[in-house]
C-alpha cells in the first residue's frame, strides 16, 4: 500500500481524559462480507481489537455467491503465458470504465499482486482458473476453483483463530453517533431477540455492501440511460445480495458523510423473475440464442460486450426483451442466482412452467405463448437462419468473414421445441456510495476526513474503480484492497486516539443461538415445519435447511459428534461449520 509495511503495532497507548468513557473495542467493522472480513483481519493483525457487526447469522456476505477476482501479474497468468502489468491493467480499466477515479485505479493495479493475490494465498486460497473478458486486453479474471466461497472460507478460518477478532451475529446496525469524547457509538438491534446494545470505539469501518436491493434508493439515484428514459425501468428485479440495502449509506449520512457517484449503478438486462421470489431475478444467458424485442425483431449483436447489449436493451421502448432458441440451443442455457437451482429444479420450476418459459413445437405456437407477433418473429428467425447458412450476419455482424467466430458454433434455430424467455432489467452492483480518500477515510460534506471513520467495499462503490461500467472481478478484488487499507488505518487511528482504556470490556464472540442450547434431532417433517415459521433473524438457517431438505441430505452431512445440531460455540465447532458452506454454495 504505497510502501506502507503491514507490521503489528507494539501496543495500544492510553491517555488521560477529564471524563473517561469505557470502550468496547478498538475497531468496529460494520458488515462481515469480503470487505469487512479483509478490514477486520488487517486491523487485528496490526494489534487492534476488532468486532465485526454482522446482520446475518453467518459472515461472508454476497461474496459467497459471487465469482472471480481481477488480478494483475499473477503466477497463474505467467504460467499460462500471459504478460500483465499495472500499466496494461490501468489502461484497460480507465478505458472500460470511462470515468473511474484515476488515483484509486492506480492504487488498485499497483497493489493487486502483492496486497490482494499474495495476501489471500497466505490463507490457503488457490487461484486455478483464468478467464478472458471483454474489458481486459489480457486475461485477468481469476477463480479459486469456482465461486468466491472458496476465498471466503479460508478468510473466515483465519478470523476464527484470532483472539482479538470477534463477531456479533444477527446484529442490525441502526444508528451511528459521535460522543462528546470523539468516540463512535453504534446502536445495534439483535434481529432474533429484538434487544438493543450500544458499542463504543474510537474507530469504525463501514463495510455494509451496496444499495442495489433497495429499489427506493436505486430509483432515487437512477441515471437517465437514453432518449425518453429519464426514470428507472417500470419493472425492475432485484439481483443484489439480501443485505445490500444501503444501510452504510444511512449510517454515514447520520454523521454528515458525503455521497459520491450514487447514480453509477450496474443494471443488468438478463433478469428472469425468480419463481420462488418474484421480486428477485435470476441471471439467464444463452450463447446460442437470438435477442428479440417486443415487435419480434433482432436489435443487437448477441456476441457484443455487456456495455453494448445493455445500452441496446435500455433503448428499447419497453426495456425488456426475449431470448429465443431451439432444442439444439437448450444445452447452452445457463441460469444462476439462487442456491435452489440445479438440473432438476431448472427443468421442473422453470423450463416446464409455461408461465416462466414459453415452449412449443412450432415458432407460431411459441410466439403466441410468449405474446409476440407471429409473422415478424417468423421472418426474423428465417432471416437469421439464412445468415447462418451463408456464414455472414449482414444485420448485426454477429459472425462472418471479419469475425473470429467459428462457424460450426453458430447454428440455425430450426429444431423443435422452440423456447422464448422474457428477460427484465435487474439491479446488481453499486458503483457509488460513501466518499473516501485514498486512506479510505470517509469524507464529510466539506471534503475533509471524518476522524476515526473509514469505509470499504461496495459501500463506497469500491472507490470509483469501475467508473460507469462494472467489470469482471473489479468488485471483489478492490473490496479486499479497500478493506485492508481501512483495517490498517483504523487500527492506527485507534492507537492515536486519546482514549482512557481503563474499564474497557472485551466483547466475547456471540453465537447465533443460545449458549445453553441442547443438541436437537428432528425428522424431515419437523424441520420443514420449523423453517416455515416466520422467525425474524433466521433467514439463513431457513434457506440452508430448505436446500438440505430439498436435496434429501441427512443431518450428518454437516453435523457430527464434534459439532452437534446446535450453534457452533468453540473454535473447533466453528471450523467444522465453515467446511459445510460449500454444500449449498
Amino acid at each position: 500500500m504505497r510502501g506502507v509495511r503491514l507490521t503489528a503495532l507494539l501496543c495500544l497507548l492510553s491517555a488521560c481524559s477529564t471524563d473517561p468513557m469505557p470502550i468496547d473495542t478498538d475497531v468496529i467493522v460494520i458488515g462481515g462480507g469480503i470487505a469487512g472480513l479483509s478490514a477486520a483481519l488487517e486491523a487485528s493483525a496490526n494489534g487492534a481489537r476488532a468486532i465485526v457487526i454482522e446482520a446475518s447469522s453467518v459472515a461472508g456476505g454476497h461474496a459467497v455467491k459471487a465469482g472471480g477476482f481481477a488480478l494483475v501479474g499473477t503466477p497463474l497468468q505467467q504460467h499460462k503465458g500471459f504478460k500483465d502489468t499495472p500499466a496494461i491493467a490501468y489502461d484497460d480499466l480507465m478505458a472500460w470504465g470511462e470515468d473511474p477515479d484515476p488515483d484509486w485505479v492506480r492504487l488498485f493495479v499497483d497493489n493487486s499482486r502483492s496486497e490482494i493475490h499474495d495476501w489471500l494465498t497466505r490463507f490457503g486460497v488457490k487461484f486455478t482458473i483464468l478467464l478472458d473478458t471483454p474489458e481486459s486486453s489480457v486475461p485477468r479474471f481469476h477463480f479459486a476453483g469456482g465461486a468466491a466461497i472458496n476465498v471466503i472460507v479460508p478468510m473466515l478460518r483465519e478470523a476464527v483463530r484470532r483472539e482479538n477478532l470477534n463477531f456479533v451475529m444477527n446484529a442490525e446496525a441502526q444508528s451511528l453517533t459521535k460522543t462528546r469524547n470523539g468516540l463512535f457509538s453504534l446502536r445495534v438491534r439483535n434481529t432474533r431477540s429484538g434487544t438493543h446494545h450500544n458499542y463504543i470505539a474510537p474507530s469504525v469501518i463501514i463495510a455494509t455492501g451496496g444499495f442495489e436491493s433497495n429499489l427506493e434508493l436505486v430509483r432515487k439515484y437512477y441515471r437517465p440511460d437514453g432518449p425518453g428514459h429519464s426514470n428507472a425501468p417500470e419493472r425492475l428485479l432485484i439481483g443484489a445480495g439480501r443485505y445490500a440495502t444501503g444501510a452504510g449509506i444511512r449510517l454515514g449520512q447520520s454523521v454528515e458523510a458525503k455521497l459520491l457517484r450514487m447514480d453509477h449503478q450496474a443494471i443488468f438486462v438478463n433478469g428472469l423473475e425468480d419463481p420462488r421470489d418474484p421480486l428477485r431475478g435470476l441471471h439467464v444467458d444463452n450463447t446460442a440464442a437470438i435477442r428479440i424485442d417486443a415487435d419480434g425483431h433482432r436489435f443487437v449483436n448477441e456476441s457484443a460486450n455487456s456495455k453494448i447489449i445493455e445500452a441496446a436493451v435500455m433503448n428499447l421502448e419497453q426495456r425488456l426483451h426475449w431470448l429465443v432458441f431451439d432444442n439444439n440451443g437448450l444445452k447452452n442455457l445457463r441460469i444462476r442466482g439462487a442456491v435452489w437451482l440445479n438440473r432438476d429444479t431448472i427443468k421442473s420450476e422453470i423450463l416446464d412452467d409455461p408461465a416462466v418459459v414459453h415452449k412449443a413445437d412450432t415458432i407460431s405456437a411459441m410466439a403466441t405463448a410468449a405474446g409476440l407477433a407471429i409473422s415478424p418473429l417468423q421472418t426474423t428467425i428465417d432471416r437469421y437462419n439464412t445468415f447462418v447458412a451463408t456464414g455472414e450476419d449482414t444485420d448485426f455482424s454477429r459472425f462472418g468473414s471479419l469475425k473470429k467466430t467459428v462457424l460450426p458454433q453458430v447454428k440455425a434455430i430450426s429444431e423443435p421445441p422452440f423456447f422464448a424467455i422474457r428477460l427484465l432489467p435487474m439491479t446488481r452492483k453499486s458503483m457509488g456510495g460513501l466518499a473516501i480518500d485514498t486512506n479510505t477515510q470517509v469524507l464529510g460534506q466539506d471534503n475533509q476526513p471524518i476522524g476515526g471513520l473509514f469505509a470499504a467495499g461496495e459501500a463506497t462503490g469500491v472507490a470509483g474503480i469501475n467508473g460507469s461500467y462494472g467489470g469482471s472481478g473489479t468488485f471483489l478484488a478492490p473490496s479486499v484492497l479497500t478493506g485492508r487499507i481501512a483495517g490498517l488505518n483504523a487500527a492506527l487511528s485507534a492507537n492515536r486516539a486519546s482514549t482512557n482504556l481503563s474499564g474497557h470490556t472485551i466483547i466475547q464472540p456471540l453465537a447465533s443461538g443460545d449458549a445453553d442450547s441442547k443438541p436437537l434431532t428432528m425428522t424431515a417433517d419437523q424441520m420443514e415445519n420449523l423453517i416455515n415459521l416466520d422467525r425474524a433473524g433466521y433467514w439463513h438457517l431457513n434457506r440452508s435447511h430448505a436446500v438440505i431438505l430439498e436435496r434429501t441430505l441427512a443431518c450428518t452431512n454437516c453435523h457430527s459428534s464434534d459439532w452437534p445440531t446446535m450453534p457452533a460455540m468453540t473454535v473447533k465447532q466453528r471450523m467444522l461449520q465453515l467446511e459445510t458452506c460449500t454444500h449449498c454454495h
